[in-house]
């Protein structure tokens, strides 16, 4: 059993890093025309790049607490969706209240999840700050 959580848990993660990239992405293929629009505009349009990768990466990590709780439901680890997605959530977050946790056939995808948010919102902390930099440091230079 516990090698099939290993590959499971695996396999969570490499999906969520997939997703992960492709959002980051899509901010690659929009960033040359707002950093144009952000070096030719106001602060506030600065600040509203910002905003909007902010809310793009939260979607990013929203959908990926949707596929740990689709797992989650599949496995049938919980009774409702409700619980499945407060589970992920909460353990991608690495907040993990502990009032709902994974039986002992499945726990150890807990320590999966909780890991993988731990990487993906370093990642997500790492892009935010490059696009600030990219945003309001960089273009004092041209």
């Amino acid at each position: 059993m516990i090698l099939h959580q290993l590959m499971i848990g695996f396999a969570m993660i490499a999906l969520t890093v997939v997703i992960h990239a492709s959002f980051m992405a899509a901010i690659q293929t929009a960033g040359p025309f707002a950093t144009r629009v952000a070096v030719r505009r106001s602060p506030l349009r600065k600040a509203l790049i910002i905003i909007v990768v902010v809310i793009w990466l939260f979607v990013s990590i929203c959908t990926q607490c949707w596929a740990w709780a689709g797992l989650f439901r599949a496995l049938v680890a919980f009774d409702t969706l409700e619980e499945a997605l407060y589970f992920s959530t909460v353990t991608f977050t690495t907040l993990g209240y502990g009032d709902i946790v994974l039986g002992p056939e499945w726990r150890l995808l807990s320590a999966f999840a909780s890991a993988n948010g731990t990487i993906i919102i370093g990642w997500t902390t790492a892009l935010v700050f490059l696009t600030v930099q990219h945003v309001y440091i960089e273009h004092h230079d041209h």
